[in-house]
Parts: structure tokens; C-alpha cells; sequence
């Protein structure tokens, strides 16, 4: 760890309480530095403002979404608005404390449509080690790096497992930090029983690397279901982009997030 990364772990660990910052009409809760400054961009839409307003667009009331990566419940929110009352949302998120922030936020806000899961997601159910960043608590990864962390024993569950009871799926966001392949590998058969899925995916070509596979391979999972990919709009909108230019814009940026969704869906 760096002499900047020491300092911006200690200055993460000063104590601010559970500090509410309202964002799209709904309270979310902060209990470090860091994630009260990503609440913070949240709020201005500096951070994720376009895919909040992608989800508004394309989930509607009554429908079945995951929110894999759910940290403080931004996107948990979101689409528990979009799906309303006869909607279901499953949300993902493995490390305890950002856990007990997500499960307040969606208990404050009324959200009966939420089930929570204090867990990640991968192709093979049981236990995994969680590597903590003491700088970015949505940084948190399942893939061990150069610079040695904290580890966490966290539980892990298959998607397909944990929807095969539900009559349809329709929407999946996932950003998990390089887990993004086993994530999917664990959602292949839901992906094969729901050809209007649409999956929001962060592309992080480097940090696929370090978790051992690369872009290639997300891109090749969802093509198998004919789930091609999307850029983002500011305002919600979507238009497709070939792999190899969205691959060289994450490159470029570090990482990017894309709508994937079939070839010929309709609008949404």
C-alpha cells in the first residue's frame, strides 16, 4: 500500500456515525468517509445518475430485478420504485457492514418488495474469501491483489438457484468488481429461460484480468443468449455499440457500464 493509500485509509476509519443522505426522495445511510461521498455523488448524479434513469426506463411495475453488488441500495431503491408493490427485487451484497446500511435503507423506505441476501454471487454455491479495501468500501473484491487486505469469509450463492422459483426474470445489475463471469455462470439457465433479460454490467477490463479471465469472456457468455451490448445515455436512453469499441472505451476510462439486452427487444 502506498504512503497516499495509508493515508486515505486512515482518514477512511474517522468515525462519522450513520450519516443519511437523501437521494431520488429516499434516505441511504453512510458510515465511512468514502461511501458518505459516494452517497454524495449519488445525490448530484455525478455517480451512476444514468443507469438510475436507465432503470426508470426500462423496469417496469411488476417485474422481477436483481441487484448484485448492492453496497448501500442506490440501484436497490431504484428499481424497488420501478417495480413497485407487485414487483420483487433480490439484492446481493456480502460484506456485513455495508449490509446492516442497505438493509436500514430498505426497512426505512417501506420497501416490502426487497429481499436481501447477505451474500455474493458466483457459479458455485458454499463460502469465498472477501478482500476488503480500507479505502473504498464499494471497492471490496473476491479476487486477491498485489497489495495484501483484510479478508472476510463470506457466503455465496447461485442465481439460478436462488430464482428458479421465480416465473420469470427481467432485469439483473451486476458490479462486482471483476466477479462479474461468475456472476453470470451462476445465471446461465435464468439467462436461457428469459430471452427479454436485460442485464446493466460494469466492464472493468482489468480487473476481469486479475480475477483471471477476461473481456472476451463476459462478452461470449451473453452473446450465447443473444444479449448484445448497449451504451448509456445521460438520460436513460440506450444505443448499441460493437464489443470491440465498448471494450476500447473501457479501456480508455478503466471501466464502463453497459445495458445488455437482446438484439430485436422492443422499446424498453
Amino acid at each position: 500500500m502506498s504512503a497516499l493509500e495509508r493515508l486515505l485509509a486512515a482518514l477512511n476509519r474517522l468515525p462519522i456515525g450513520e450519516r443519511a443522505v437523501r437521494v431520488d426522495g429516499e434516505r441511504l445511510y453512510a458510515a465511512s468517509p468514502d461511501r458518505w461521498l459516494a452517497a454524495l455523488a449519488w445525490k448530484t448524479g455525478l455517480l451512476e445518475g444514468a443507469e438510475r434513469r436507465l432503470i426508470v426506463r426500462a423496469v417496469k411495475p411488476g417485474m422481477v430485478a436483481v441487484d448484485v453488488g448492492a453496497n448501500l441500495g442506490v440501484h436497490t431503491l431504484a428499481l424497488a420504485r420501478a417495480v413497485g408493490p407487485a414487483g420483487r427485487v433480490h439484492a446481493l451484497e456480502p460484506d456485513p457492514a455495508n449490509f446492516r446500511l442497505l438493509a436500514r435503507a430498505v426497512a426505512e423506505a417501506g420497501a416490502a418488495q426487497v429481499t436481501l441476501h447477505r451474500a455474493a454471487a458466483a457459479a458455485q454455491a458454499g463460502e469465498i474469501d472477501l478482500h476488503l479495501s480500507p479505502v473504498n468500501r464499494g471497492d471490496h473484491r473476491l479476487h486477491p491483489e498485489a497489495a495484501r487486505r483484510a479478508r472476510l469469509r463470506v457466503p455465496v450463492i447461485v442465481l439460478d438457484e436462488l430464482l428458479a422459483g421465480e416465473p420469470h426474470v427481467d432485469f439483473v445489475k451486476i458490479d462486482v468488481q471483476g466477479a462479474e463471469v461468475a456472476v453470470l455462470r451462476g445465471l446461465e439457465r435464468t439467462l436461457a429461460r428469459s430471452p427479454a433479460l436485460g442485464v446493466l454490467c460494469e466492464l472493468s477490463p482489468g480487473l476481469l484480468r486479475q480475477a483471471g479471465t477476461d473481456a472476451e469472456v463476459l462478452f461470449a457468455v451473453l452473446r450465447a443468449r443473444d444479449l448484445r451490448p448497449h451504451r448509456i445515455g445521460r438520460d436513460g436512453t440506450f444505443a448499441p455499440v460493437d464489443e470491440v469499441s465498448a471494450l476500447r472505451a473501457a479501456e480508455a476510462a478503466g471501466h464502463l457500464n453497459l445495458y445488455f439486452r437482446a438484439a430485436g427487444s422492443a422499446w424498453p
